[in-house]
């Protein structure tokens, strides 16, 4: 009989399902199943869920960016104008997020809080490429007040995976 998930909860198995989903992507049901204790259609079952719940979003593939010609990384800082000159309505900050994030060099788009309105994670093939987006595209947006931009000298980590979950040690 299958196994029906409809608990909000996650168990243990499911976080051990989803740590190693995060590890191999391409992991097998069959290969899941030993690992977990479960059998393979428990295992199937419960990956579906997690993928109906949207716990998991997608499955992808990490690239090497150096290997692809993208190797120069930027963290910019922006503040954005709520009251563009010539518009009568106030900018929306998720619909400013939601254009930059079209830009095929941003990887990254994240709201703060503080004096930065807005953190942009931007890969380039080289500083010249780099600074056409930000000199004559990002700066050029009549929604954009100010930047403020890092460079990435050398990258000792950078992940998508949540550690450790199910722990509340630190």
């Amino acid at each position: 009989m299958a196994e029906k998930i409809t608990d909000s909860k996650l168990d243990p198995t499911d976080l051990k399902i989803l740590g190693l989903l995060q590890e191999n992507g391409k992991m097998s049901n069959a290969d899941l199943a030993k690992k977990v204790g479960r059998s393979i259609s428990r295992v199937h079952t419960r990956v579906k869920n997690l993928q109906t719940r949207e716990i998991i979003d997608k499955f992808t593939v990490v690239l090497d960016p150096k290997k692809l010609d993208r190797e120069t990384l930027a963290f910019i800082l922006v503040t954005v104008r709520y009251r563009v000159p010539g518009k009568s309505k106030v900018l929306s900050q998720r619909e400013f997020c939601q254009t930059i994030g079209q830009h095929h060099l941003v990887q990254g788009v994240h709201v703060l809080s503080g004096e930065y309105d807005v953190l942009l994670k931007v890969r380039a093939k080289n500083i010249d490429e780099m600074n056409r987006f930000i000199v004559d595209y990002l700066r050029e947006l009549p929604e954009v007040d100010r930047t403020l931009t890092m460079f990435a000298m050398e990258s000792y980590y950078d992940s998508l995976e949540l550690r450790e979950l199910g722990s509340t040690l630190f």
